[in-house]
């Protein structure tokens, strides 16, 4: 009998990670009226220690981008991921605003070894062949812990309040993870003495003459003759123009990523109950799962930009529907939420296989990780622009509007950043 490859151990880690995150990120949305409420914060003021959280995800992702060669990724997932159950735990007794600011900076200077910045960069190491199917089903996860974490948690907080409902999710995420983060998780093949998943030798590997070159299985095929297998080299591809498109782009997803945390907010502003509102973000989680496995084959087969303006398609249609939920708050605002987990589908699907995509596999994780640090400080600025933008027009639809806007720009953006990469392969 075959022995199962180490990759889809793995994978497996890769899935545990993205519920982990599901179970926290994607059900953030239901602290946020409790908390408002009984504490009486602004809600733009109160979305700032989600600012402040970029700013020291930033310093993590720098002092990630040096180490990654030559970290014990194990040690250090693990002990990040032990500071964030705390820090969990622990704001469960906050009551004022300067704790959320200064647990942002904690969380945020921990989050990316233990958060979804991990997954594409193991899963590009580990498998050549099937690499967006895996993706796809690695971060479905993130959505399937969303689902199952949201009503949990309005249910917590009915029932008891937003209090126990933190230390309960802080119990959850700490005994699903870190099994997985101490035992398993492997950085790269070569780790354990293996190939990737799908590793293929060429007659000069076998007679022991070099190196199999990368191949860059998402590039588009009219493209693959033009160029070397092998990809953009690093400092290449961060001084291009190119880079500054993508750059726009993972902004543009940290941006719009954030509309599934105030779906529950949007839809008590609209009249529905609680309960029925904390399903909104459900559905969202739900419509996430469905488009992450879709656009992953789609990616293996079509390619990374087909499947990055069809992601970007289905975000456009959620901003809309969402929009005339205000007028017709049930039907179109269901649809709308629904497809709105797609909008969390381009930070954790959509922006790793663009990447591979249009640089290649050469420097993938460096330049994934720098284009993240791109996406934290952007992300940063805009973070408590939904807040302040509820705070000054009393409503959603501004916020609506504006998301609406980038992710029209988004498509103008893709088409640049690939066509202006490919003079990168040349040079």
């Amino acid at each position: 009998m075959k022995k199962m490859h180490y990759a889809w151990a793995v994978l497996a880690s890769c899935c545990a990670i993205s519920f982990g995150f599901g179970l926290t990120a994607n059900s953030a949305g239901q602290y946020l009226v409790p908390i408002l409420t009984e504490l009486e914060f602004g809600m733009g003021e109160y979305q700032l220690s989600m600012s402040i959280r970029g700013v020291f995800s930033f310093i993590s992702l720098a002092l990630l981008n040096k180490m990654m060669a030559k970290i014990n990724l194990r040690l250090l997932m693990s002990s990040c991921m032990l500071v964030m159950i705390a820090g969990m735990a622990l704001t469960s007794t906050f009551t004022h605003l300067w704790q959320w600011y200064a647990i942002g900076a904690v969380m945020g200077f921990v989050g990316p070894p233990t958060q979804m910045i991990i997954p594409p960069i193991l899963i590009n190491n580990w498998f050549v062949k099937k690499k967006g199917f895996a993706i796809g089903i690695a971060m479905t996860f993130s959505g399937i812990g969303g689902a199952i974490m949201n009503p949990v948690l309005a249910w917590i907080i009915q029932a008891y309040n937003w209090r126990v409902a933190y230390f309960v999710n802080a119990a959850i995420v700490g005994l699903i993870l870190m099994p997985f983060l101490m035992f398993v998780v492997a950085l790269k093949p070569s780790d354990k003495g293996l190939k990737p998943y799908g590793y293929e030798e060429t007659e000069e590997d076998a007679s022991g003459g070099g190196a199999r070159e990368d191949r860059n299985r998402d590039a588009d095929p009219a493209d693959t003759e033009k160029k070397p297998l092998n990809g953009v080299p690093y400092e290449k591809a961060i001084r291009s123009i190119s880079f500054i498109f993508m750059l726009f782009i993972f902004g543009v997803s940290g941006f719009v990523g954030g509309y599934n945390q105030i779906l529950t907010a949007y839809g008590i502003s609209l009249g529905l109950t609680a309960t029925a509102a904390a399903f909104l973000p459900s559905l969202g989680m739900i419509g996430n799962v469905a488009g992450k496995v879709v656009l992953g084959v789609v990616s293996d087969k079509a390619g990374g930009m087909v499947m990055m303006y069809a992601v970007l398609g289905i975000g456009f249609s959620a901003m809309l529907l969402l929009l005339t939920g205000v007028w017709t708050p049930v039907f179109f605002l269901a649809i709308g939420a629904f497809l709105s987990g797609n909008l969390l589908t381009l930070i954790s699907v959509g922006t790793p296989l663009l990447t591979s995509t249009v640089y290649g596999e050469r420097d993938y994780s460096r330049i994934y990780v720098a284009l993240s640090l791109g996406q934290s400080v952007i992300s940063t600025l805009c973070s408590p622009l939904i807040g302040f933008m509820y705070d000054f027009s009393g409503g959603f639809t501004l916020s609506f509007m504006v998301g609406t806007g980038v992710l029209s720009l988004s498509f103008g953006a893709v088409y640049l950043a690939y066509k202006t990469s490919r003079k990168l392969y040349a040079m």
